[in-house]
């Protein structure tokens, strides 16, 4: 929340005059605190001059009593025992007040230099520990030798003690006077500190006071504006949120993000676990280092924006009743600047499910019309008789696919052997589809086909696992009765037009030397009419050159199509030459011809061959299919073998070439990792050689790595000449 000039500066001299009250307060009692300890001092000071004061009195009674007792010959001891007890509480405690240095006056100096006066005097009498008596028994008691001395001693000592003790007495009592006038001076000080003190305390509630009262309004409007924020958050439809440094969330939310992730407990969890059961380990690996890129001082937020990883986010949640669902979130980020830098990052979250599944659906309704159209454009191209034929093929194909659909099984193995049949079955309709350019069709037998490849993927088959491919069947036998019926109106439109034109025009009758409309060129050869499968043959070549350019085009490569004797095609054998042809002709553009600039490299010419050519032979028919590409290379071959595990290394390495170049025919290999429309799926030559076979034909293949691969069919003559005949 931003804050007003008026109110930052209402703030700084609200704080300004409590950190000045605080001084003040902390300044008086910090110097009341000295003046008390100060006035402590003084008045133990005091105390100890006003005991000191009796002292001198009290010695020189003593020195007195001691004289007499010692005069008398009586019994000394005690008077000498509190002498000695006096002189030294009394030096002691003159000691102690010089000691603690509270005491500076000249009072005190004077009166320790007189009692330094008082110690060779009364020294000797103190410090006197011998007999002072003698005794006998004709005198009875006199002064010992010790007795006599120590009796001089004391009558000086009392001398001395009687003349400075007054002296004495009244350097003590000034003492205590000028003590007992500084302990009032500093009682007075203290007096007027706490004055001071109690007055600024007096300031500071008031300070505090207005400073409290200041602050419960902004407390006020603080929780006003709280929830005004808490009712946004809640009301939002996007998520917000703050990531820190460590890339975690901030305590402040919007409910939005509940919804959208399932959870309420946002608080300190980074980014990472945010997403990390929602999306693909490579999506999570590239969010974060894109986060990561975020806090870089040096990263332009812009250009941070166009290559947003998260911008369509593709997440998988539970839907509350056991399954999932698929849900789209758009991420968008923006720094937070602060005094130091890069402060947060603000992340908003919104839910574009609608917009994505709106947006596919006009997508898939635009490819719907774009295909339809499409698909009259070459259904327009197409011969309506090959085209029907196409489609008889094709439902007969799914037919087919149905039926081995529903054959019963049990075991994984027949399951499995359910899955090559498929394969097989819409592998040829795929070709054909795609050779007329009847891309819709073909596409839908591509879906079957990944369906099919999923279920080869997994450790055990069940007739559950069948059930998506039954549903997709049913679409593609939808889509070839509604491309029958377009078919069957494109007929009949050009039927009504051909009528049309016949009806508004009259044709002048051909002369007699107007030439017969020419024979196709198998007929124009042999100089007799060409039989019906020949003509059927021979409408096989546009569509071959139609397939040649677009797969020319789908693969980036360049390669010149020869067609020669596909008018020889006896009719039992055509439909078998079109699939293998067809097969051949899409390994050739995908594995075979070399792109333009590999060529080049090579010096080879840019655009490649592929040549196709139909013959009789002695035991029958040979077709002949070759290009001038990469070649096969058998040791490519064995690793691809290895990589799909269709064998091990070691079988791989006990290969001969043979062995090595039977390995295209086998079911499920290909060199080719990634799937396409053309390839990938390891079927194609594996569906001709079974064709092949099938005739009681055989298949060769012959290759030069870098030069060509030749492939050789041979059909045998006697099934066509039998059905030719039939």
């Amino acid at each position: 929340m931003m804050l007003s000039g008026t109110e930052r500066r209402r703030q700084l001299i609200t704080a300004g005059v409590g950190t000045v009250l605080t001084l003040v307060m902390g300044a008086v009692l910090f110097v009341g605190f000295r003046i008390a300890t100060q006035m402590r001092a003084s008045i133990t000071a005091l105390q100890t001059a006003s005991s000191l004061q009796n002292y001198p009195d009290d010695i020189t009674q003593q020195l007195t009593s001691l004289r007499d007792r010692l005069e008398a010959r009586a019994y000394s001891g005690q008077a000498l025992e509190d002498l000695q007890g006096t002189v030294r509480r009394f030096d002691r405690q003159l000691k102690e007040l010089n000691a603690t240095g509270n005491v500076r006056s000249a009072e005190l100096t004077r009166a320790l230099q007189l009692w330094h006066e008082y110690g060779p005097v009364i020294e000797p009498v103190v410090s006197f520990n011998a007999q002072p008596y003698v005794d006998s028994d004709t005198s009875g008691s006199s002064f010992s030798r010790e007795g006599r001395a120590h009796y001089a001693e004391v009558k000086r000592a009392q001398l001395f003690a009687t003349d400075n003790a007054k002296v004495l007495q009244a350097q003590l009592l000034t003492l205590a006077t000028s003590l007992q006038h500084d302990a009032s001076d500093a009682a007075a000080r203290l007096r007027a500190l706490l004055s001071i003190g109690v007055l600024a305390a007096l300031v500071l509630a008031a300070a505090a006071a207005w400073f409290q009262f200041t602050r419960s309004r902004h407390e006020r409007a603080a929780r006003e504006a709280q929830e005004q924020t808490r009712d946004i958050l809640k009301t939002v439809r996007e998520g917000f949120f703050l990531l820190d440094a460590d890339y975690r969330i901030g305590s402040v939310w919007s409910e939005a993000l509940t919804r959208m992730f399932g959870r309420d407990d946002f608080a300190g969890l980074s980014f990472e676990e945010l997403l990390k059961d929602l999306v693909p380990a490579a999506t999570l690996a590239t969010a974060t280092k894109y986060i990561k890129l975020l806090w870089g001082e040096r990263a332009h937020e812009n250009l941070m924006k166009s290559i947003n990883p998260l911008g369509q986010l593709e997440i998988s949640m539970d839907n509350g009743h056991g399954g999932k669902e698929t849900r789209y979130l758009q991420f968008d980020f923006h720094r937070v600047m602060g005094p130091a830098g890069i402060k947060h990052v603000l992340c908003s979250v919104g839910d574009i499910t609608s917009s994505v599944l709106l947006a596919r659906e006009l997508q898939e309704s635009q490819d719907n019309a774009n295909a339809q159209v499409d698909m009259m454009l070459a259904m327009m191209h197409i011969d309506p008789l090959q085209l029907v034929s196409f489609l008889d093929g094709a439902e007969t194909g799914l037919k087919l696919v149905n039926t081995i659909l529903k054959e019963p099984a049990r075991t994984d193995a027949e399951f499995r052997k359910k899955l090559s049949g498929l394969f097989r079955e819409l592998h040829s309709i795929k070709g054909e589809a795609s050779a007329l350019s009847l891309s819709s069709i073909a596409a839908r037998v591509h879906a079957l086909e990944d369906i099919v490849t999923e279920l080869k993927k997994k450790a055990e088959l069940s007739g559950n696992d069948f059930l998506p491919m039954v549903l997709k069947l049913d679409e593609l036998l939808a889509h070839l009765r509604s491309v029958r019926e377009m078919a069957g109106r494109l007929t009949a439109l050009k039927e009504s037009a051909a009528g049309a034109a016949t009806t508004a025009f009259t044709a002048p009758a051909p002369s007699a030397a107007a030439a017969p409309p020419p024979a196709p060129a198998a007929a124009q050869q042999s100089g007799t009419r060409a039989p019906q499968y020949a003509r059927r043959a021979e409408d096989l070549t546009p569509t071959l050159h139609a397939l040649a350019e677009r797969l020319a085009q789908d693969h980036g490569k360049r390669f010149r199509l020869k067609l020669a004797g596909l008018g020889d095609v006896p009719a039992p054998y055509v439909a078998t030459v079109k699939d293998c042809l067809i097969q051949m002709l899409r390994n050739a553009a995908v594995h075979g011809i070399e792109a333009p600039e590999v060529r080049r490299a090579l010096t080879k010419q840019d655009v490649g061959v592929v040549s196709v050519a139909f013959q009789r032979s002695a035991e029958g028919f040979d077709l002949v299919f070759e290009d001038d590409g990469a070649g096969i290379a058998p040791d490519s071959l064995k690793a691809a073998a290895v990589r799909q595990q269709l064998v091990t290394e070691e079988e791989a390495a006990a290969m001969d070439t043979r062995t090595a170049m039977a390995l295209i025919f086998r079911p499920g290999f290909s060199t080719q990792d990634e799937v396409s429309m053309d390839a990938g799926r390891g079927v194609g030559m594996d569906v001709v050689a079974r064709s092949v076979y099938a005739l009681g034909g055989k298949i060769g293949v012959s290759t030069h790595p870098g030069k060509y691969t030749r492939f050789k069919i041979s059909l045998p003559a006697g099934q066509a000449s039998s059905t030719a005949v039939a």
